[in-house]
């Protein structure tokens, strides 16, 4: 039997990867952790062949059942080296990336609900651009994430929109 992280972390990534095929991207799982878990690639249309255009879009994955709820955002702690990492990567790479945390529930059952007419996983995701600086914590740095940073296809193509006009780094 895999540990129950393994198991967070393996339905984060189909859940992620869902969704952003369902917005028309293609989901990349890199095959080494160095910080990565998926890139967003956007595939464009040639002569009538498909070509990939790269990726235009990287996330960290976390997911967890420790997490809480406040009125407009969600509150996670994510482990020091973890956020130092993220900040580190924001000012020394080319590419944008996201932290996408995973919210299951507490019950380990109430995450995965298969039925004969639909496939379902319980909570969400929610993205978020690290900024500040590196912390000095030792263990976590609490982040909150705006409640509206839902990751859903329709916010992966508001995304891909900033980071092309600039809004985004």
């Amino acid at each position: 039997m895999l540990p129950t992280q393994t198991i967070e972390e393996l339905i984060s990534v189909s859940y992620v990867s869902a969704i952003i095929a369902y917005s028309g991207f293609a989901p990349n799982a890199v095959a080494k952790d160095y910080g990565i878990d998926l890139e967003v690639r956007k595939i464009g249309e040639h002569r009538n062949k498909r070509i990939d255009l790269g990726a235009f879009l990287e996330l960290q994955l976390k997911a967890s059942i420790n997490w809480s709820a406040e009125d407009a955002h969600v509150v996670f702690d994510l482990e020091a080296d973890a956020y130092n990492r993220l900040v580190f990567r924001r000012d020394n790479s080319s590419m944008p990336c996201a932290l996408v945390v995973c919210c299951f529930p507490k019950e380990k059952e109430a995450w995965l609900n298969v039925a004969e007419d639909e496939l379902m996983i319980r909570k969400c995701c929610y993205y978020h651009f690290i900024d500040g600086a590196e912390t000095k914590n030792t263990s976590s740095q609490r982040i909150r994430i705006p409640r509206n940073q839902l990751l859903t296809p329709e916010s992966l193509h508001e995304l891909k929109q900033k980071l092309y006009e600039g809004a985004l780094s």
